[in-house]
């Protein structure tokens, strides 16, 4: 929670799904344990006075809504993080109940306990691949879902949630373009890779302040015209540039995890060794310990821009992740139905923040969904910037100014 904004939409839903998450492995402490939970804390790092500034101020707009956070002046910053140090001028601000889970260990263990449910069933591998959406025709039928293997007919509901495809599904079954302009994807690496020799342990989850810009829209209200418009044409550019933040933490088997790159509206999932040394360069200003790491980082990439071997075997123990992050324009996700299209609901549009979100949305979705399926007292009024056709709308106003 340490880079969201109080008060607004994205904060309450992320605070509801954090409330979800504790209470659930509370109840449940196998779980807890199948998805690396770790109380690690997070720290904002500031890289100089104004920064540092900033981080007195979300100080106080965070203890406001109850949630301690500490700031720390560059001593005490030195003392918590031996293996940090951060620019001249810089502090940090400690938010210790935020926490942190291995995301492809949740969504294993989540699914286990799914199919363990009466009923349930799942459609995996080639056959399961969503190739289409066709809307029902009338009230009383219901929608299918074309797979690569089959027809599957809803009895009730779909929830489509389908990330970055999820608006073309939509435009091709609704016959509106906007829902593949609203939606966008942001390729993100992840590297891992084992603590150097020497190196302090990093013992917190750590980001740069500047990391929070990529939340501002979507711990806000919908924004003004011109600022949507400004995103969607960052979103529409394929030659934006890479925007590299510092991030890093320690997974629960104590590798380090180092991040993070946002490239706008690039769909390919291969490792860009230019991108790999862009975050070692950006993370070693922090960690110095990673020093050596991002100089042989930075000589593969030179490398293989010159038609050499990829970043393979540079840094001993590199592995690297590729994922596109499902980015709506402006920055709130989608979550509700499909206005002219009863018993179809959209999840989609939470860029980096799925994980986060992911239980308060399913919670917001099932109060839809009875809603749909005639039960009463189900209010959803808090998060209706969220509906799909709310998002449309801003989407394309932001685009016809």
């Amino acid at each position: 929670m340490a880079h969201r904004s109080p008060g607004s939409v994205g904060w309450a839903l992320a605070a509801r799904s954090v409330a979800l998450w504790r209470r659930t492995v509370q109840q449940d402490q196998d779980l807890r344990a199948a998805i690396e939970w770790q109380d690690c804390g997070s720290l904002l790092v500031a890289t100089g006075p104004e920064e540092s500034a900033s981080l007195s101020e979300r100080q106080l707009a965070l203890n406001s809504v109850g949630l301690k956070a500490s700031y720390l002046n560059p001593r005490r910053l030195a003392e918590l993080e031996p293996g940090l140090v951060p620019p001249r001028g810089g502090a940090g601000l400690l938010v210790q109940s935020d926490l942190q889970i291995n995301g492809r260990a949740a969504a294993h263990a989540l699914l286990q306990k799914c199919r363990a449910a009466p009923g349930f069933g799942d459609l995996m591998g080639a056959e399961g691949e969503v190739v289409g959406l066709e809307l029902a025709s009338g009230p009383a039928g219901g929608h299918v879902i074309r797979t690569a293997g089959r027809r599957i007919h809803a009895r009730h509901a779909v929830v489509l949630s389908a990330g970055v495809w999820t608006g073309d599904l939509l435009s091709a079954a609704t016959g509106t373009p906007g829902w593949s302009r609203l939606l966008q994807p942001r390729r993100g690496h992840l590297l891992e890779m084992p603590r150097p020799v020497g190196m302090s342990p990093v013992t917190h989850g750590m980001m740069e302040v500047s990391y929070t810009k990529h939340y501002a829209a979507a711990s806000t209200t919908p924004p003004l015209p011109s600022a949507a418009a400004s995103s969607t044409a960052a979103a529409a550019s394929p030659a934006s540039p890479a925007d590299i933040t510092f991030t890093a933490t320690t997974s629960a088997n104590g590798d380090l995890l180092i991040g993070s790159s946002r490239e706008s509206n690039v769909w390919d999932t291969a490792p860009s060794p230019a991108i790999i040394a862009a975050i070692l360069q950006r993370a070693a200003t922090f960690l110095p310990g990673l020093r050596a790491a991002a100089d042989s980082a930075a000589m593969a990439a030179e490398a293989a821009a010159d038609g050499g071997d990829s970043y393979g075997g540079a840094v001993a123990g590199l592995s690297v992740r590729v994922g596109l992050r499902p980015y709506a324009v402006g920055g709130l996700p989608l979550v509700g139905p499909v206005v002219g299209a009863p018993g179809l609901f959209v999840a989609a549009g939470h860029e980096g923040s799925g994980l986060c979100m992911g239980p308060g949305t399913g919670e917001l979705l099932v109060r839809h969904i009875r809603t749909h399926l005639g039960a009463s007292g189900q209010d959803t009024r808090s998060f209706d910037d969220l509906l799909p056709d709310a998002r449309l709308r801003g989407a394309a106003l932001a685009t016809t100014l």
